[in-house]
């Protein structure tokens, strides 16, 4: 999503003005919006190649009061666009328009990353990523599809990753030997499957590590979880979008896999000569 026009008109005023750091700034502010809007000025420092006090004098030279003015700035029109996007999306004429779809589907996206929180994230990751931990999936039945997705690639990652599904004592049976260190990853949305917040709490009880990835911090999962990630799910037809879990996800198994490192990359080397030995792929 480009930067708002606002904002643009005063880049290319101070255009002629701007040293090599500034530039690279100003190029971020332009290319990348979201990452102002949500990040800090550490991190836009860091994305830009200088530091944190850089990026304050430059939204100075920008004409706002520092950082977080920028930032409020950026926050206002980029959710004044995404606002007209989803109403748009919630009119009949956009079920049959597929510039309606591109525009709210890339939203959900954009919304889904750009909401993470980097120290969160780091630390869920480094919990999942830890393979002396068991790692227990808990997914409601409209998001298991995208669960199965994850367990499976999880499992040719580290191993050790577990589906909780099917009936109470099936559940009861699995997470029985689970202890303190492993860790529950649980899925689900509005309006929540009442098996997956009893299922969610026991666990929590039991003394397990908790993620959760939802619709946002107010659902009843989100609020009872360590670590939570919100999901976008705005759509121009009948049922919640899953591109924005599906980001989320795939963002999720990259940075699993790059935590682990070496280990991953021996792993599915291992995994590829098998299935090339046994001839299980034509």
């Amino acid at each position: 999503m480009n930067v708002t026009e606002k904002i643009s008109q005063r880049l290319t005023e101070q255009g002629a003005d701007l040293t090599p750091t500034e530039r690279r700034i100003a190029r971020l502010i332009a290319e990348d919006p979201e990452l102002v809007a949500f990040g800090t000025s550490a991190s836009v420092g860091r994305a830009a190649e200088t530091s944190a006090p850089s990026v304050v004098r430059f939204s100075v030279k920008l004409g706002f009061s520092g950082f977080s003015d920028l930032q409020t700035q950026i926050r206002h029109d980029l959710s004044r666009r995404i606002s007209s996007a989803y109403k748009r999306a919630r009119e009949e004429e956009a079920r049959h328009d597929l510039r309606a779809w591109i525009d709210v589907e890339t939203l959900n996206v954009s919304e889904t990353l750009s909401g993470i929180d980097p120290d969160d994230w780091r630390r869920a990751i480094a919990l999942l990523a830890d393979p002396s931990r068991r790692v227990f999936i808990l997914a409601s039945e409209q998001w298991r599809g995208p669960a199965i997705m994850l367990r499976d690639f999880l499992n040719l990652v580290r191993g050790r990753i577990h589906m909780l599904y099917g009936s109470p004592f099936r559940i009861a049976s699995e997470l029985g030997y689970a202890d303190t260190r492993d860790v529950l990853l649980t899925m689900d949305a509005q309006r929540n499957e009442s098996w997956v917040v009893e299922t969610h709490k026991n666990a929590r009880e039991a003394g397990l590590r908790t993620i959760s990835i939802t619709d946002g911090p107010l659902n009843v999962i989100a609020q009872e979880s360590e670590y939570g990630f919100a999901v976008a799910r705005a759509t121009c037809g009948l049922f919640d979008s899953k591109t924005g879990l599906m980001a989320l996800l795939n963002f999720l198994l990259d940075s699993v896999s790059r935590e682990m490192g070496k280990e991953v990359v021996d792993r599915l080397a291992r995994i590829e000569k098998t299935w090339s030995g046994r001839g299980v792929l034509d």
